[in-house]
């Protein structure tokens, strides 16, 4: 749930309004349900379309003239471009409120899509890529809307139905992909379907212009003084002062991820199987991601954070040995990339849940939407250059030797895991 990829309790006020806490807790008590019914409903209507060329883009790359370092290259492009857009996105989020740059860029996250219909070579696919991440400095905002009406008691439960319900149908709409692709070949069924995401996702902005409720309450003081460098010198701050281990877990966690972002390439180019396979193995293992999310949420909740992210971390490592080990193995391919894939979705769905209960479990709630932003700005430099050295590795030193770095990457994680990282439940 790439992708991922992909967040109630109180409102965010300063210390000059006149409001009390209890006045945000009714105000949250009105207005939550109306956020997670108006944000899993345009995720059922969206999402589907696009995780039905997320696991093609690649393919459909490569068809177009892109190499494995091209690829990497429009990886680079778009995470870096994230990066500092999420840093404009987190002031915004916290200044001006959630819903109204959640609906906008929404939108034009959509339009990003009809630049991928109408590629005609791999170069619309970087303009493409750099649009939808400008779009995507919603994501803090987002990030915050989902955290502010998520209460502590049941987060890991409720970050759980953001993943599970979309996911039921996200998970079986590659099925629909794959008809496509055997219809009408992989680039113009490519096309078909990055036009159904651009007309659901603008179907999706309106269902979130309709049922979203703003959670941030603002005052014309606070707005006026809310400097942009001084914000996010206080919010630096507090990173420093209290995140700085599950920062590096993070950090480390998404290198590793961000090694192995080849596997369509490596699986169909390399290890020798058909796009219509890695169609099913897409299925397969996003079905295998949505049936963990659920218990794994209420785990988290119940027995806390730590042994799960510890378990996450170590599914993944036995993934990215599978995926390294895959050329050399007698078994039939389509296993060991159905068995190396489903371990790291695994992985990947039960990280994406436990990393978000521990960061909005550690982040007060006015300094979300910058904490956020200034986390995926970091994360997102790391990741964008370990694309850059996958391509280049993939290329000179091997195809299946970024797995084994991200590996080594996980098992370093795990060591931290074990002995730094304290229990925030």
């Amino acid at each position: 749930m790439s992708y991922l990829e992909n967040f109630l309790f109180a409102i965010i006020l300063s210390k000059n309004m006149p409001e009390s806490s209890d006045d945000y807790d009714e105000h949250l008590k009105r207005v939550y349900k109306w956020n997670v019914a108006g944000l899993v409903l345009s995720w059922v209507i969206w999402s589907p379309f696009q995780s039905m060329a997320r696991p093609y883009f690649q393919l459909y790359a490569k068809e177009l003239g892109a190499t494995p370092m091209i690829l990497a290259i429009i990886s680079f492009v778009s995470t870096i471009t994230l990066g500092f857009t999420r840093i404009v996105g987190g002031y915004v989020a916290d200044k001006h409120g959630r819903k109204k740059i959640v609906v906008y860029m929404t939108t034009l996250v959509s339009m990003s899509y009809l630049l991928y219909a109408m590629a005609p070579d791999w170069t619309w696919l970087v303009a493409g890529s750099f649009l939808l991440s400008v779009a995507l400095l919603y994501q803090p905002a987002l990030w915050s809307l989902m955290s502010d009406s998520a209460p502590k008691e049941s987060r890991g439960k409720i970050f759980s139905i953001y993943n599970f319900i979309p996911g039921i149908i996200s998970s079986v709409s590659p099925f629909l992909a794959i008809y496509f692709v055997q219809q009408y070949t992989l680039v113009p069924a490519l096309r078909l379907i990055y036009i159904l995401t651009f007309v659901c996702g603008m179907v999706a902005a309106g269902v979130r212009a309709i049922f979203l409720k703003e959670t941030l309450i603002t005052s014309e003081k606070r707005t006026a003084e809310f400097s942009f460098w001084e914000s996010y010198k206080t919010v630096l701050s507090f990173i420093r002062k209290n995140f700085m281990y599950i920062l590096l877990i993070d950090a480390i966690v998404n290198v590793a991820i961000s090694m192995g972002f080849l596997v369509a390439y490596y699986s169909v180019y390399f290890l020798g199987l058909s796009e219509v396979d890695w169609g099913f193995v897409w299925i397969i293992t996003a079905m295998l991601g949505l049936i963990v999310t659920l218990p794994s949420g209420a785990l988290i909740d119940k027995i806390g954070r730590k042994p799960i992210i510890l378990l996450s971390t170590i599914l993944y490592l036995f993934g990215d040995l599978i995926l390294f080990m895959s050329p050399y193995l007698q078994w039939n391919i389509f296993i060991v990339v159905t068995i190396a894939t489903g371990l790291t979705t695994c992985a990947a769905s039960i990280y994406f849940i436990v990393i978000n209960s521990i960061v909005t479990d550690v982040i007060p709630l006015d300094y979300r939407g910058r904490a956020n932003s200034i986390l995926g700005l970091i994360i997102n430099i790391v990741g964008s250059v370990a694309t850059l050295i996958a391509g280049a590795v993939y290329t000179i030193l091997g195809a299946n030797v970024p797995f084994l770095i991200g590996a080594i990457l996980i098992f370093i994680t795990v060591i931290i895991i074990s002995i730094k990282l304290k229990e925030t439940k």
